[in-house]
């Protein structure tokens, strides 16, 4: 439906359905009209990135309309507010991530509550009794053992304490062993983590699958495209600051360097104004000498 009114839109214009008497008063919408969306006219509107999702936006405010995007790209005014447009699109940007990043610390410390230690839990009554068993045969083959010792029968207790060597570590294994391996696994396998560039629990160790249908994910993309914009927007400033800062360095150097030139000028021009009045001065005070002369002979 949308890709049918967008070709009769194309075909006959917007105004089509209205009156002759409506249509005195129309005026064709402008790319630079209030009313359009400079964030879609430049990049990208984030409203469109986060649909049915939970950073979901809500629909634009403001029009969005390929004609009148590809009207501002073909505009000589073009290249003249590409900058204004992209600082708005910029600063919208930066309070989403910023709201994000509340979110992520908020996560962050949400899992670490969650990744403290449980207390152990009591025993149960079954391996209680493997327990109390077992050490009752380590305490009557350490008996045997002392008893063996003072008989002299050292390789036969040797023996013996080999045996209860193997019993305290199968002791050890039977103590330390949880109490439930299904729910050891689940818990495991319930383990979170959270995503750095959109704020989302992931489980963690998950599918291959799983993985990649996040990484795939509307909101994960949308976000990835709201970082990469402000970081790219950023290095574009600062490119921009530099390469003004040596505009003005070189500048200032030229303006020296002419300053420099002109004294220079200045000063061979008075140079050759005193040479100039000097020889003249000379040749004034050779005619006197010489109308002296004549006078005196």
């Amino acid at each position: 439906m949308d890709a049918q009114r967008a070709l009769l839109d194309e075909l006959m214009g917007t105004a089509r359905n209205l009156t002759d008497e409506e249509k005195k008063g129309y005026r064709e919408i402008r790319w630079d009209d209030k009313e359009v969306c400079a964030f879609y006219m430049v990049r990208f509107c984030p409203h469109d990135l986060f649909v049915n999702t939970r950073s979901d936006l809500g629909p634009c405010p403001r029009v969005h309309d390929q004609k009148l995007k590809e009207s501002f790209e073909k505009s000589p005014r073009h290249d003249a507010y590409v900058p204004k447009f992209e600082a708005e699109l910029a600063q919208f940007c930066e309070k989403l991530v910023m709201d994000l990043d509340r979110r992520v610390r908020r996560g962050r410390e949400r899992l670490a509550q969650e990744v403290e230690p449980a207390p152990p839990a009591p025993l149960s009554a079954e391996k209680s009794e493997q327990l109390s068993v077992m050490e009752e045969k380590i305490k009557n083959l350490l008996e045997q053992v002392e008893t063996l010792g003072e008989a002299g029968k050292v390789d036969e207790a040797e023996a013996l304490m080999r045996k209860v060597e193997a019993l305290n570590a199968e002791k050890t294994a039977l103590a330390q062993q949880p109490q439930n391996d299904k729910v050891l696994m689940l818990a495991q396998e319930k383990k979170m983590a959270l995503c750095e560039v959109c704020g989302s629990f992931l489980v963690a160790n998950d599918a291959a699958e799983r993985t990649q249908s996040h990484v795939t994910g509307k909101q994960h993309i949308g976000y990835g495209m709201v970082r990469d914009f402000i970081s790219e927007f950023k290095e574009a400033k600062e490119k921009a600051r530099e390469e003004e800062n040596l505009s003005r360095e070189k500048e200032a150097e030229e303006r020296r360097k002419h300053r420099e030139k002109e004294y220079e000028s200045r000063r061979r021009s008075d140079s050759g104004d005193r040479d100039k009045y000097h020889d003249r001065d000379k040749d004034r005070d050779r005619y006197c000498e010489r109308d002296l002369y004549r006078e005196r002979s």
